[in-house]
């Protein structure tokens, strides 16, 4: 396995099905490009990532005039076909008998694309995920949003930018930001980024400074990466930032939407090539650097409250971090990381006695245990953080919880700090946390559920994330 490529890559490719509004976008965004070139650069973004009918398909197609593009643009899009019993519609579209042939050609062993779900529980048993009407509508493309109530405050920022603006030297600004960023474990949001970047006056320096805070970003919409690209003035500079910004998306059905941010074909075409390898960004779990990495998951019985997303789909705080959680091992593990994953309610289970290989293999195996978890219990800390921390392999945790300590040797949270910092007194481990805090449940006590989370991650240098 070539290094640094990631299971992604191994395990079937997801994409989602291009619905009727998104369809009507990429359609309106082709159409007014003038260039075939530009045309061609927009369609192949958008199908790494989305699945066609056939009838798309041929509107898309028509978009051009010439055979030779015509062509061009069936073979790229051949492979998202979703109803390829329709493909002969597709080779009428061709006037010439040549034409005719080499579409035939480029058909003849065309698979069924199947589309991603996300709109699915996981799992079946738990309460079935609950959709809106429209479930070929706009919940399919709709970016996934939850509300980071665990970023950096605003007056924080502004304080930030303030600071920044009054340093006269690029190294100074940079000091200024490395510190702030050192100094605490919350996170920055689209919004934040787009209010730092430009205090900066060289390209380089915003480079620089994006990838100082990359792991503190909480990810960003295709749309809000365009907003960030808009803060400069050249092709050439946005190209530099993108390749910083392109693994903070976390909706990469619609990546093709970033391509609106540069002027000429050559560039379009290079920030296509840029975008056609992305590991999305989870919204809960960010991105995963650590080589060696165990996850904790909080499936106590509070873990059943259930919400609405803004894609209109019903389901309960496990099924969503069920989701997550699976997407973050499929799409984010990269060959020689070695991951273990440690399950807590009243009591602690790990899924394998110790850390293990990512391969394709261990890698659905665990995606098929995280599938097959269900909620109750108590909520037991401390003892999920002990067992985490007795694996000497370990470098890095990520610790999700929806509640406060119940059950456990301790369950006060000065105790269980204390005991972590001895644990990790020799060792260095970093906590990254989530406090998973979506709907509503009897005994939420969310203000102090967001408080042990910030100071288990302040306290091991990781980064807090609490989602609402």
């Amino acid at each position: 396995m070539a290094l640094g490529l990631t299971l992604a890559a191994l395990l079937p490719a997801p994409a989602l099905a291009m619905d009727g509004a998104a369809f009507e976008q990429l359609h309106q965004r082709v159409d007014q490009e003038g260039l075939s070139d530009a045309k061609l650069t927009i369609l192949k973004t958008a199908a790494s990532t989305n699945t066609f009918t056939c009838a798309q398909v041929a509107r898309l197609v028509e978009q051009f005039s010439f055979g030779d593009d015509k062509l061009e643009t069936l073979s790229a899009l051949k492979g998202r076909i979703e109803d390829p019993e329709n493909k002969g519609k597709l080779v009428r579209l061709f006037s010439f008998d040549d034409e005719k042939q080499k579409a035939r050609q480029l058909l003849a062993n065309v698979q069924r694309a199947t589309p991603a779900a996300p709109s699915t529980a996981p799992a079946t048993g738990n309460a079935p995920t609950t959709l809106s009407a429209a479930t070929r509508g706009t919940s399919e493309t709709t970016p996934l949003l939850v509300n980071q109530v665990g970023a950096w405050p605003n007056e924080d920022v502004a304080a930030l930018v303030a600071a920044l603006a009054k340093e006269g030297f690029t190294d100074d600004k940079m000091h200024v930001l490395e510190k702030a960023i050192a100094s605490r474990p919350e996170g920055f949001t689209s919004a934040h980024i787009q209010q730092i970047v430009p205090v900066l006056t060289y390209c380089d320096d915003m480079v620089q400074a994006v990838k100082l805070m990359d792991a503190h970003m909480l990810g960003m919409t295709s749309r809000e990466v365009l907003g960030v690209l808009d803060a400069y003035s050249f092709n050439d500079d946005k190209l530099k930032v993108l390749r910083v910004l392109k693994d903070t998306i976390t909706d990469a059905e619609n990546k093709f939407l970033i391509l609106d941010g540069f002027t000429f074909g050559d560039h379009k075409e290079e920030a296509r090539k840029i975008l056609e390898h992305i590991q999305p960004r989870s919204p809960v779990y960010g991105t995963i650097r650590s080589k060696r990495v165990i996850f904790v998951v909080d499936v106590s019985g509070s873990m059943e409250a259930r919400f609405t997303t803004n894609r209109g789909e019903t389901l309960n705080r496990l099924q969503f971090v069920q989701r997550e959680l699976q997407s973050v091992l499929k799409e984010q593990l990269s060959a020689g990381t070695k991951f273990n994953l440690v399950i807590f309610s009243t009591g602690v289970q790990t899924w394998k006695p110790g850390l293990v290989e990512a391969t394709p293999q261990s890698v659905q195996e665990a995606v098929r245990y995280v599938g097959a978890l269900r909620q109750k219990g108590g909520t037991n800390i401390h003892g999920a953080l002990e067992k985490a921390f007795a694996d000497s392999e370990a470098d890095s945790i990520y610790f999700l919880t929806d509640g406060l300590p119940t059950d456990g040797k301790k369950k006060a949270n000065a105790a269980i700090l204390g005991d972590v910092a001895a644990w990790n007194a020799q060792r260095k481990v970093v906590v990254h946390t989530v406090a998973f805090l979506m709907g509503h449940f009897k005994t939420d006590n969310k203000p102090r559920s967001r408080e042990l989370m910030l100071e288990l991650a302040r306290a091991t240098g990781g980064v807090y994330r609490s989602i609402e």
